[in-house]
């Protein structure tokens, strides 16, 4: 039994975790409706935490609660994909050259050591085996940064745009030379915070989020996989 032993607390939290897992890593595909029975079958559950699990990820906007019929994973437009990168296409610059006046020296040793882990775990490991450890060292990068930009109103809108399961699918359609590109800018986006330089934090954060939105839009329309040059 996978939760064997655990208490009703911990097994509510650990059948979430599990289905959160399987919808950002696409074991459950965009639109898939989750059948609590196999679910609970799968995990070794009964289907009262998988049903709380469910209801949880419904309110977070991982799954869609269908009335009379069940639940099924939420299924995101190219609209959808394109207005949050807008979004922070707009946002995120502004942000980074604020970082670039203001990030003391501790903020930016920080943000240094996040980028070199991001870099070893990626030449340790690989892309396929780091997307949800990935996603959390480049979630704090990015965080950190807007903490030392200094202005809260903009970093509280920033997160709650990107506080969608979204995000996390984006990580998922990385391959190899999307990593590389991104520990690369992360670099040079701690050169510019070193400098004060803003125009260059600027710049750089630009590039960086409009490259991943090309890569996502890429991937997105033709979801087969391609050889990375």
């Amino acid at each position: 039994m996978l939760l064997d032993g655990a208490n009703r607390e911990d097994m509510q939290q650990s059948v979430y975790e599990a289905l959160k897992k399987g919808i950002s890593s696409a074991r459950y595909a965009p639109g898939a409706h989750l059948r609590e029975i196999h679910i609970a079958e799968e995990l070794g559950v009964s289907r009262t935490p998988v049903r709380e699990a469910i209801r949880r990820l419904g309110g977070e906007g991982w799954v869609e609660l269908l009335p009379n019929r069940g639940a099924r994973v939420t299924q995101w437009s190219m609209r959808d994909i394109e207005e949050i990168f807008e979004a922070r296409a707009l946002i995120e610059p502004w942000l980074a050259g604020q970082a670039a006046l203001r990030a003391t020296p501790a903020q930016i040793d920080e943000l240094e050591a996040l980028a070199l882990k991001m870099q070893d775990m990626f030449h340790a490991e690989g892309a396929a085996a780091i997307v949800d450890r990935w996603f959390e060292a480049n979630k704090a990068f990015h965080d950190q940064i807007a903490a030392a930009a200094g202005n809260r109103r903009l970093e509280q809108s920033l997160a709650a745009i990107k506080d969608v399961p979204l995000i996390r699918w984006t990580f998922a359609t990385f391959g190899d030379g999307d990593h590389m590109r991104s520990i690369r800018e992360h670099l040079e986006l701690v050169q510019a915070l070193r400098t004060g330089e803003r125009a260059w934090a600027e710049a750089i954060m630009r590039c960086h989020i409009l490259a991943a939105r090309t890569s996502v839009v890429r991937r997105a329309e033709h979801p087969e996989p391609e050889t990375e040059t």
